[in-house]
């Protein structure tokens, strides 16, 4: 009994591991901030008009305590508040980023199993937009916004999220962050990646194709600086890295110009979070995914599905109920070590 319980256990704690580790990704910490000075709130709203009540200047929904449980084709309405204070009320960095800037303040409304979505910004519609942009000329207002939709199946929740903060995002192949006091610029044609710093540092990544980011390895990684010439990076016979000038053809394995390559060469790597090994993939959502957000606040609701009853049939397709989103990895496992401790009881009690 004891060891099959043990077993189940270091089953757990294997697949918990490993969960995170299927994630793939660069070894960066993301250094986002909890977003503090503007407020975001979101509200449920009534199916019909209310006559006592104007919410958004469109007529009139009452504010829900709580969401109602949806099926396929019903109405969803939900009322989001942005508050941005006056501009003594706002830290500097946020005065900075309304001001303009490398990253912008804008508001992204995210929905699922809703169809025919629309936003109402103060009462008008601004149906199609994905995102909603803040600026200096917003400071000591108060904005609203109402999010109409259908539910698309019946068996599934249907959630509205808010997300308000100051994000990057790629503009015409070009994306752009701070970090550690420097701007870098990313830019991405056909097979190259290129990232820059402020301080003249400069990376080039050749890629297999433009989708997946595959680092051509039958071509040369390039680095370039304030202080040095273009040069491709090699590795010498003891494996250790050398840099070969693309105009020169010398070799640098040490001295002034080695020196400064190597520093830009570190330089990029270091914000990328890789090493020269470790330079496999150079995609976009990579950039999006560890560079995007700047501080977010964010708030949602969850409109849950509304058919959860005991399906009884023959017919092997049909489809079961479901209230939510699919199981994760540890939740399976979790079942499975019920499964086996229950096992192990039943096998002792026959045993007695």
């Amino acid at each position: 009994m004891k060891k099959i319980l043990t077993l189940a256990i270091a089953l757990v704690m294997v697949f918990a591991i490993a969960a995170p580790a299927f994630a793939s990704g660069w070894d960066i910490e993301i250094e986002e901030k909890e977003l503090k000075d503007i407020t975001i709130t979101i509200d449920a709203l009534s199916w019909d008009t209310v006559s006592s009540s104007l919410i958004g200047g469109k007529g009139g929904y009452k504010v829900l305590e709580k969401t109602y449980p949806v099926v396929k084709d019903t109405p969803v309405r939900a009322y989001v508040t942005v508050t941005v204070p006056k501009e003594e009320n706002l830290s500097d960095d946020m005065i900075s980023y309304l001001k303009g800037g490398v990253s912008k303040v804008f508001l992204k409304i995210e929905t699922s199993n809703l169809t025919d979505v629309k936003v109402y910004e103060n009462g008008a519609t601004t149906e199609g937009r994905k995102k909603i942009l803040f600026t200096d000329a917003d400071m000591g207002q108060t904005f609203t916004y109402m999010i109409t939709g259908k539910a698309v199946d019946s068996y599934k929740d249907a959630k509205v999220t808010a997300k308000f903060g100051v994000y990057n995002e790629w503009e015409n192949g070009v994306f752009t962050f701070e970090k550690n006091g420097k701007v870098y610029t990313v830019t991405h044609t056909e097979n190259l990646f290129t990232v820059k710093s402020s301080s003249g540092a400069q990376v080039s990544f050749p890629t297999k194709d433009s989708a997946n980011g595959a680092i051509d390895t039958s071509k040369y990684i390039k680095v370039d600086c304030n202080a040095c010439d273009e040069a491709k990076i090699v590795k010498q016979v003891n494996n250790t890295l050398a840099f070969e000038g693309v105009y020169d053809g010398v070799v640098y394995t040490s001295g002034t110009f080695y020196d400064a390559l190597k520093a830009a060469m570190d330089e990029i790597f270091g914000v990328l979070g890789f090493d020269y090994e470790g330079a496999k993939y150079m995609q976009e959502d990579h950039f999006t995914k560890f560079f995007g957000t700047v501080m977010e606040g964010t708030d949602g609701l969850t409109y849950p599905a509304g058919y959860v009853a005991e399906l009884v049939t023959d017919d092997p397709t049909a489809k079961p109920p479901q209230t939510g989103d699919n199981a994760s990895v540890v939740g399976f496992v979790m079942i499975a070590v019920a499964l086996v401790a229950a096992a192990a009881v039943t096998v002792k009690k026959v045993r007695a």
